[in-house]
């Protein structure tokens, strides 16, 4: 059934990616909203870019990076398995970062010897289980140009990751499948400023996936770090199919955005959106 989801998904969105569209001009980077939107497709067919869905998170967070003055973030990918995603944000980031002109480092977490053991209900045991998606790490190896991987228990790795003072985080995309894989790599979320942007785009995979509820798996872990954060909300990015149109696939429904309240630059007026868009909204 995850496949035949997977197919649909890559349909939907190959039909869009072939669809004619008048010669865009997007305008010069930072970009306002829609023209950030235009410039993601327009980038997405002129390269065919793989994995349109971390385009998007990797152009957004590329656009607020540049308007705050920044001249260097990261992007993560949490569960790299095979290394496909991986390869792709190594593309992605080789278009985009100079579009921009910002410098970017890509980072790949993974326990290697596959998924660990499911603790228990909130882990879905039905639907995973221990050792799915290990890695052939020699073979990635050989597949990467610079992207670097932090092998190991995210509990072990991320704060590793922290302690070497990486540039500002301004995209994830989550893959770990398990509530408590995710619980832990939430935990990156709890750090200063100097660690991450004061919105992050977050791509989470398995959101939609069949038997996932409000009470398991990723959604439980958004909701128990909502709970017990009073300053670092993670949320649902609402409506974002209305801005991607036509419909470029069901990923617009598993968009969310870690915002760091407390972050010196959280208030920062960005610029980003359209005056006339705010006139038509009065």
């Amino acid at each position: 059934m995850l496949k035949r989801l997977v197919r649909g998904a890559l349909r939907r969105t190959n039909a869009w990616l072939a669809e004619p569209e008048p010669e865009a001009n997007c305008g010069a980077p930072p970009f306002m909203y829609e023209d950030a939107n235009c410039f993601f497709k327009k980038v997405v067919k002129e390269h065919g870019l793989r994995r349109p869905h971390y385009v998007w998170g990797a152009v957004q967070a590329l656009n607020l990076a540049k308007v705050l003055g920044l001249t260097r973030i990261s992007v993560i990918e949490f569960g790299v398995a095979g290394g496909n995603g991986l390869t792709a944000l190594e593309g992605i980031v080789a278009h985009l970062g100079p579009a921009f002109g910002v410098d970017v480092e890509i980072h790949g977490f993974d326990a290697v010897a596959g998924m660990p053991k499911a603790q228990d209900h909130r882990d879905l045991p039905n639907l995973w289980r221990e050792g799915f998606y290990p890695m052939d790490e020699a073979k990635l190896s050989q597949r990467l140009k610079n992207a670097k991987l932090h092998l190991g228990l995210v509990e072990e790795t991320v704060p590793a990751f922290v302690r070497d003072a990486p540039p500002p985080v301004g995209f994830v995309a989550f893959d770990l499948c398990l509530y408590g894989s995710t619980t832990k790599a939430l935990q990156l979320f709890e750090e200063g400023p100097d660690v991450l942007l004061p919105r992050v785009h977050c791509f989470f995979r398995n959101t939609l996936v069949p038997t996932v509820g409000d009470f398991n798996g990723e959604r439980l872990a958004i909701s128990e770090f909502n709970v017990n954060h009073e300053m670092r909300k993670v949320s649902k990015i609402y409506g974002l199919e209305h801005f991607l149109r036509p419909p470029v696939g069901r990923w617009v429904e598993q968009y969310y955005m870690a915002h760091v309240f407390d972050h010196p630059l959280y208030g920062s007026y960005d610029g980003l959106i359209q005056q006339s868009a705010l006139d038509l909204q009065g």
